[in-house]
């Protein structure tokens, strides 16, 4: 359309250009997995830490990148890279995603918000993983925590029966439990543990022969701590080790041996040089386990996500 200017007797004819509109504005959670994937370096990282599927998650990847009319990422074997046009989306992304975080921080502080996350959690992970994720979650949500301590069985089937919103307990590598989304969250290792003035405290190491011959504190037979060694020794066709007794926490594990001057066995995590104990390996064998975040498949609360996310980065920076 050509419309004519009268100035002075000067005549200029301009040519009004009608500059392309965006169909629709990019949807925050298109943003997120954006961000997420290029954080993490993958989608399917990003997949675990937003709590979706990889398809849903490569779903909004898509659907932003045909919003910007180019690419975004570059997808390898290897994980993604951002694109020269990703880069220059990355940061306005980032910024209001963590904006609307925090905006969605302060409505909830408004509200006074009393949505109440059910957590399940085991006694090694209450007792050292989850006080540093609980002040993490703090600054994002005053949203109350209603903490239930359970051995790992009991806690996965809290989850998987609708019992608890989120769970923390200890897996086998490997291990699928049915029904519920799990998060590697840290890996663990369950050792032998002895008092100072034991025998076995100035050995390099000991056999699985010396280990299944000698009465030990260990943990309750519901404990997965148990379950670890004597899964691991029965794979090597060897029996369960002697109980001198049972206990039903790390603590008390800790005050049997000194009292009976006897081995004990415990997560890694929770030894500390103030409990007086040392780690005596075992020839050939290693009792390996890590900590999982469990939820339900479903969508999780506001308040569910904060609180794994908090638990996923107390494990990121411990590691």
């Amino acid at each position: 359309m050509d419309i004519t200017y009268v100035h002075d007797h000067a005549v200029e004819h301009t040519s009004m250009v009608s500059q392309p509109r965006l169909p629709r504005s990019p949807q925050l959670e298109e943003l997120r997995a954006f961000c997420a994937a290029v954080d993490l370096g993958g989608i399917g990282r990003a997949a675990q830490r937003l709590h979706l599927s990889q398809p849903a998650v490569s779903k909004r990847l898509k659907a932003l990148e045909e919003l910007v009319g180019k690419p975004l990422l570059e997808r390898s074997s290897r994980g993604v890279t951002m694109t020269g046009a990703g880069e220059r989306l990355y940061a306005h992304a980032l910024r209001l995603t963590a904006q609307m975080e925090e905006l969605n921080g302060l409505i909830e502080q408004i509200r006074g918000r009393s949505e109440t996350v059910h957590l399940a959690i085991s006694h090694t992970a209450a007792e050292y993983v989850m006080p540093k994720a609980l002040v993490v979650m703090r600054r994002q949500t005053s949203a109350p925590v209603e903490v239930i301590i359970a051995n790992s069985r009991l806690v996965k089937h809290m989850i998987a029966t609708g019992q608890a919103d989120v769970g923390v307990s200890a897996c086998m590598r490997g291990e699928v439990v049915a029904g519920v989304t799990t998060v590697p969250l840290i890996d663990d290792e369950i050792v032998i543990a002895v008092p100072l003035g034991h025998p076995w405290a100035r050995r390099t190491s000991i056999t699985p022969a010396e280990l299944t011959s000698m009465p030990m504190v260990l943990r309750d037979p519901e404990a997965h701590t148990r379950q670890v060694i004597d899964e691991a020794l029965d794979a090597v066709g060897l029996e369960a080790p002697q109980a001198a007794c049972e206990v039903g926490s790390t603590e008390a594990a800790k005050a049997a041996a000194h009292e009976l001057g006897l081995p004990t066995v415990m997560s890694r995590l929770a030894l500390a040089p103030a409990d007086r104990l040392e780690i005596v390996p075992v020839d050939g064998l290693r009792f390996q386990r890590r900590f999982c975040v469990l939820h339900s498949p479903g969508t999780l609360s506001s308040a569910g996500a904060h609180l794994v996310e908090a638990f996923r980065r107390t494990a990121a920076e411990s590691a």
